[in-house]
């Protein structure tokens, strides 16, 4: 479970920016609390901000340092780091981009971060604290210098010199030589998800996979389906063998590619099934293919569908940019209330996204400490903040009885597009 992340010098964020999952002590919503440990996590935490604000550099920014852990041992000696440093002044190109995250895996919290430029990992730490003790480093980098706990993090002795090139993180050397608690928090890296709610590559087909394999999950998102009326009475797929004429007109690389693998000469196509009706009465039914049959929303709720319930079945972190895009408001509030309700949220899971849905802020459904804000300074340097944090000019704190929608929009919290007076 993510408590917390931090960035510096990336993309539109110049100074250094936290974003919490932690619950403060407020009341509403008690009852979606993730309790692990002596730790109170949020379930949920949604951004709003004007366009450019900065909302997705913040999401681009754990993708990023996902990416960089995932494929840090990848790398050749040499080979460029993703660097992409605020762009806006004289200095920042020159510093190097800060990440931190914190995240509860098992029974301990995790501080694991690093710094970068274009050629190399500047430093690097990470820091573990099992519930009722305090926090121990495990190791500590700076440039090529390493020190490991003998103690606490053994698996990384002997690894310190030789092997670690200046572009790889020495964390991710550690777990491909086999160490457990090294894997353990790349494990955690590799459940937490990061999807755009404009482009459903990459996840629409681990969804039509899920409910070919029938894995868990697909009785639950088809009750769900069920629950939004969507015109359907059932999703389904069918396993189907490519077209001649389709698969004669591949190029040459892929043709031969699935030649040398007939396993692959298939695809797997999306089902909806429809009522037939006569006078209002149903007599029959009929099967459609979801993409000529659905809607955009339709196809969009689908698609997203398996990430969002294998993340909550196996309590995992899932993060979304424009999750509300094609959606009617009704849907994306369903979606929250999935990961906001305790019965549908069981292991913990995290819902963290971006949005223009100005619906979503109902204190009757999120808690203060979950809405959160994106707004750029005079420097056009991006700045976050909760409502939960917010102050008046008089210094008040904003009330739980307040129309936050109404006020957003009016502008008294701020991250909304100025246009012309």
């Amino acid at each position: 479970m993510l408590v917390n992340f931090t960035v510096k010098n990336f993309r539109s964020f110049k100074q250094e920016r936290t974003f919490y999952m932690e619950a403060s002590s407020i009341k509403e919503h008690k009852e979606s609390v993730i309790e692990k440990g002596k730790y109170r996590l949020l379930p949920l935490a949604v951004f709003y901000g004007a366009n450019s604000g900065g909302k997705s550099n913040l999401i681009q920014a754990i993708a990023t340092m996902r990416g960089i852990v995932r494929r840090s041992v990848q790398l050749n000696e040499g080979d460029n780091l993703p660097y992409d440093p605020f762009a806006l002044d004289r200095y920042s190109e020159s510093q190097p981009t800060f990440f931190e995250i914190q995240f509860i895996k098992d029974s301990a919290l995790y501080r694991y971060g690093f710094e970068y430029n274009k050629k190399e990992i500047v430093s690097e730490w990470l820091y573990e604290k099992c519930f009722g003790e305090r926090e121990y480093e495990l190791f500590m980098r700076s440039h090529d210098l390493i020190e490991v706990s003998a103690k606490r993090f053994p698996e990384g002795l002997g690894k310190e010199e030789g092997l670690t090139n200046a572009n790889r993180l020495f964390l991710s050397v550690v777990a491909q030589l086999k160490g457990s608690k090294s894997n353990s928090v790349l494990d955690w890296f590799k459940g937490c998800n990061i999807l755009s709610g404009i482009a459903s590559e990459g996840y629409e087909l681990f969804t039509l996979n899920m409910f070919l394999e029938h894995i868990d999950g697909v009785d639950e998102v088809q009750n769900f389906f069920s629950s939004l009326q969507l015109g359907f009475t059932r999703f389904s797929v069918k396993e189907k063998d490519i077209p001649n004429d389709v698969f004669e007109n591949l190029p040459d690389s892929i043709r031969v590619r699935l030649e040398q693998d007939s396993s692959k000469r298939h695809y797997i196509e999306p089902l909806t099934t429809h009522n037939i009706y006569d006078n209002g009465s149903v007599v029959g039914e009929r099967v459609f293919n979801k993409d000529h049959m659905e809607s955009e929303g339709t196809k969009k709720v689908i698609e997203m569908s398996g990430p969002i319930f294998d993340t909550l079945n196996k309590g995992k972190v899932l993060v979304i940019d424009e999750l509300d895009a094609k959606l009617h408001p009704l849907l994306t509030r369903n979606i929250v209330l999935l990961f906001m309700n305790p019965k549908t949220n069981k292991h913990g899971a995290q819902l963290i996204f971006a949005t223009h849905d100005t619906n979503l802020l109902d204190l009757r459904l999120v808690r203060r400490d979950q809405i959160w804000f994106a707004e750029k300074d005079n420097e056009e340097s991006t700045d976050i903040y909760s409502l939960v944090e917010f102050k008046d000019d008089d210094g008040k704190i904003v009330r739980s009885d307040r129309d936050i929608e109404r006020d957003y929009i009016r502008g008294r919290y701020g991250a909304i597009p100025f246009i012309g007076k």
